[in-house]
Formats: C-alpha cells, sequence, structure tokens
C-alpha cells in the first residue's frame, strides 16, 4: 500500500484549513475597513470581496468602489485588531502554502506512477 493518498489527504485538509482561515481574516479586514470609510453595508461588502467558487470574487469591485470614500483614523483597538487580523491572515497564507506544495508534488508524482 503507498502513502500517497494518506499524505494528499493530510495536505489537503491543511490546504483547506488555511484557505478557511485566509477567508475569515479578509472578511474581517475589509469589514473594518469598509466601516471605517462610512461605506453603506460593510458587512455585505466584506462577504462579496471573498472569493466564490469559480474564483471571482469582487475585491477588484471594492477596491475601486472605496477610493471614492476616505476613511477615517482608527482608534487603537480598532488598530490593534487591524494588526493582528493581518498577522493571522499572513499565517494563514503560510498555512495554505505549506498544504498546497506537498498536495501538488504529491498528486503530480501520483499521476506520474500511474
Amino acid at each position: 500500500m503507498t502513502t500517497y493518498p494518506v499524505i494528499m489527504a493530510i495536505a489537503g485538509a491543511v490546504a483547506i484549513m488555511g484557505s478557511v482561515f485566509l477567508s475569515y481574516n479578509l472578511y474581517q479586514m475589509i469589514a473594518m475597513d469598509a466601516e471605517a470609510r462610512g461605506m453603506p453595508r460593510p458587512r455585505l461588502w466584506a462577504f462579496m470581496s471573498l472569493p466564490n467558487g469559480n474564483g471571482a470574487g469582487a475585491l477588484p469591485v471594492y477596491l475601486v468602489v472605496r477610493r471614492k470614500h476616505t476613511r477615517r483614523p482608527f482608534n487603537h483597538k480598532e488598530q490593534e485588531a487591524y494588526k493582528g487580523y493581518k498577522k493571522k491572515a499572513k499565517l494563514s497564507l503560510l498555512i495554505l502554502l505549506i498544504g498546497m506544495f506537498p498536495l501538488i508534488f504529491v498528486v503530480i508524482h501520483y499521476l506520474a506512477l500511474s
């Protein structure tokens, strides 16, 4: 019995976990930014900016529309929360990459043996 399916399952689970954490942290950061800019329905903007199943999100639209709204400065509590979400987003991106590299490598190697 080969270990390829086990490695693919573990790496896939790590990659999915990283992508879920990244999406959550991006949602929180975009919602905080939209609220600080006084945009209508900041939570909706944050939700729509997340990538959906086919890879198309409204993040570019949000980035264009947000330029029309000036941002008020974050207070100390909001600034610390934003920095925390930013650090967590970087960490979750790293987790996503750590899961994807072995997954891609093992899938290619597994398909080459078939």
